[in-house]
This record gives structure tokens, C-alpha cells and sequence, in this order.
């Protein structure tokens, strides 16, 4: 690991503990709102430990806010205009196989790069922002079922493909072809994480 990013796990941690002073909860409110054991959160917020960006959304669901809100403040010059955003200056989280990247975060929009993609189906997702996918590399699976549907539309994106679809929808994606897939992930409108863990079914692990 290199030091920029161990400075971001400093950051990124200090983030959720202030926010979770500020909201009032202990870390034990907080393990048993996301799930996630009391350990695990107590390593995130020293430092210590990376999380996944499924339990950084449940960390941000019972603490109101979103991912990338958190994310920024652990790479503050996400929100700079006109100045090169340095790759090893990015926070990160690391995901069963690759990671994801904070590209750029302000009050209208969340670029967020997924690099390795994940070839398994994880939980479904779903939030109160409008989500725009571009694939840069590889093949992606993507899932949508939107709101009252009792069945789910499925899409096979390629590099440069896109697919959007409206806050309030549960979806999901995954790596889908031979080659490691990545893609960059828009996030507009205002909003705060929140899942609908009844119909996303089952519950999430770091």
C-alpha cells in the first residue's frame, strides 16, 4: 500500500467518526444499524482497515449520507475545478477484485471509476439519485428492476456503451466476459444512501 493511500484510509475513517459522533451513535448503534462487527468498523475508522463499497454503503446509509460524500472527504480535491485529480491521490475502496475511485464530487454530481469489476451478482442497490453507466473496459451485466416491477430487464454493455435509469430503482452489475470489466458510475441530483434490504435479500459482509 502506498502512503498517499494509507493517509486516505486515515482520512476516510476519521470522516466516518466524526459523522457518527455527530449523529450520536456508538460503535456497537453502528455495527448493529450496518451489520458489520464492531471490530471491523473500529480497524475503518483508525485506519486500519479498507472497506468494501458495500459496507462503506451501509456505513453511509445509518450515518445519512452517501459513499461518495464520505469518499470526498478523504480526497478533498475531488470538488477542485481545472486541477488534475492525481491517481494515487483518489480515494479508494477495494472490492472482491479491484477497487473504485472517486473521480470528482460536488453538490450536482459523483463520478465514480469501478476498475476488476466483480463476477458475481452482489445485493442489489437502490437510492434516491438518477445513475448513469459508461463501460470503459471489458463486458458488464447489468440488472434494473424498477419501482412496483416484478421482474428485472437485463443489459450486456460493451466499452462505450451507457445505461441510465432513475433514483428509487434497484440495480446491480457485474463483470460478464473473459476480460476484466470496468466502467465509470454518475450519480446526479441530491440524495443519502438507502436500501431496501427486504427486497434485496440477505445481508452484506465486508
Amino acid at each position: 500500500m502506498t502512503e498517499p493511500q494509507r493517509e486516505i484510509d486515515k482520512q476516510l475513517g476519521a470522516a466516518i467518526r466524526a459523522l457518527r459522533h455527530e449523529r450520536g451513535l456508538t460503535l456497537v448503534k453502528l455495527a448493529r444499524a450496518t451489520e458489520l462487527s464492531h471490530p471491523f468498523l473500529s480497524q475503518i475508522e483508525r485506519g486500519r482497515a479498507r472497506p468494501s463499497m458495500r459496507s462503506l454503503f451501509l456505513i453511509a446509509e445509518a450515518l445519512g449520507t452517501t459513499q461518495q460524500e464520505l469518499l470526498a472527504t478523504a480526497s478533498p480535491n475531488t470538488s477542485r475545478d481545472l486541477q488534475p485529480q492525481r491517481g494515487d491521490q483518489a480515494a479508494t475502496v477495494d472490492l472482491t477484485r479491484g477497487g473504485a475511485r472517486l473521480l470528482l464530487h460536488d453538490e450536482h454530481v459523483d463520478l465514480t471509476e469501478f476498475v476488476d469489476v466483480w463476477t458475481d451478482w452482489e445485493e442489489y442497490f437502490v437510492h434516491s439519485r438518477h445513475e448513469f453507466l459508461y463501460v470503459t473496459a471489458g463486458t458488464l451485466e447489468v440488472e434494473i428492476r424498477e419501482h412496483g416491477a416484478d421482474e428485472s430487464t437485463f443489459a450486456i454493455l460493451k466499452p462505450r456503451d451507457t445505461i441510465g435509469y432513475p433514483g428509487n430503482t434497484l440495480h446491480r452489475f457485474r463483470s460478464a466476459g473473459p476480460e476484466p470489466a470496468s466502467v465509470i458510475v454518475v450519480h446526479s441530483g441530491p440524495g443519502t444512501a438507502h436500501e431496501d434490504r427486504e427486497e434485496a435479500g440477505g445481508t452484506a459482509t465486508p
